[in-house]
């Protein structure tokens, strides 16, 4: 299996999500929407289920866990996808009636950052199971999908040396700006380098990691210019956060059963069968 310590840059992602999410979320937790705990939990335990695997794939007395924690990440995975979708319906409100400098700034070039992230994530599963017995298809794909959940991490934590190098000579909204760009950019390069070391199986998963990679920026930087999107994303902010995690769940459902499918074993045709139709 490739990336033996896959599993400890994984746990430090997820401990990373304390000191970048603290003063959003964590710090505030009485007074947050219930659609954001929601993907904060199943995020959480997505990449809970990440590290573990990538743990026990390379534990041969752990193999039978890592199969039976990817046959439960099939029914845990729609889910995963309606914490995503809730995101995104939490991002669209909050353009729409919130008064965050952020949203006013970038909301809309955000919400077309995350559909960008989270059909990425769906695609990237997909692909995952149905390469299951292609290790370096199977593990490239599973981490893919930390790749997205990268973003928004990074991003809040570069903030920092935005603000001790330009301070107050920028808005928040430009220090956001800057350091969401520059993760991405950070995020790409690294994909680019996952993909020249890898053998050749397993360059396909890093080049098209690397490509949402690029499509997710441009759909931010792209989305923002655009006055015709923000008034559908306004619009998605005013409907019931049921209906986003009603859809994202249903997609979810569908991924995992459409992967699972196009992963399984072609049936082997008995040689009874012809023997048994020559001699008739």
């Amino acid at each position: 299996m490739p990336y033996r310590s896959a599993y400890l840059w994984t746990v430090l992602v997820g401990l990373l999500t304390i000191p970048a999410f603290w003063r959003g979320y964590f710090s505030r937790l009485d007074d947050t929407a219930l659609a954001l705990h929601i993907h904060a939990i199943t995020a959480i335990v997505w990449v809970v289920l990440l590290a573990f695997q990538a743990w026990s794939a390379h534990r041969k007395a752990r193999l039978g866990l890592h199969r039976a924690a990817g046959r439960a990440s099939l029914y845990y995975f729609p889910i995963f996808l309606a914490g995503c979708a809730l995101v995104i319906w939490s991002m669209a409100n909050h353009t729409a009636f919130g008064e965050s400098p952020i949203y006013e700034a970038h909301g809309e070039g955000l919400g077309a950052y995350d559909i960008v992230g989270t059909l990425a994530i769906g695609w990237f599963y997909y692909e995952a199971l149905k390469g299951r017995r292609q290790v370096h298809v199977h593990a490239r794909f599973m981490i893919g999908t930390l790749f997205v959940l990268l973003g928004p991490v990074l991003a809040r934590l570069l903030i920092i040396p935005f603000f001790m190098t330009f301070g107050e000579s920028w808005s928040i909204a430009d220090h956001f700006f800057g350091s969401l760009i520059v993760t991405q950019a950070l995020i790409i390069c690294l994909a680019v380098a996952l993909y020249r070391l890898a053998p050749i199986k397993g360059r396909r998963p890093c080049a098209v990691i690397a490509f949402i990679m690029v499509v997710q920026t441009s759909a931010f930087l792209l989305g923002r210019l655009s006055d015709h999107w923000r008034e559908i994303f306004v619009a998605m902010g005013g409907t019931s956060p049921v209906i986003w995690a009603l859809a994202g769940f249903t997609l979810g459902a569908i991924i995992s059963w459409a992967g699972w499918q196009s992963g399984k074993t072609p049936a082997k045709h008995s040689s009874a069968a012809p023997a048994a139709t020559q001699s008739a």
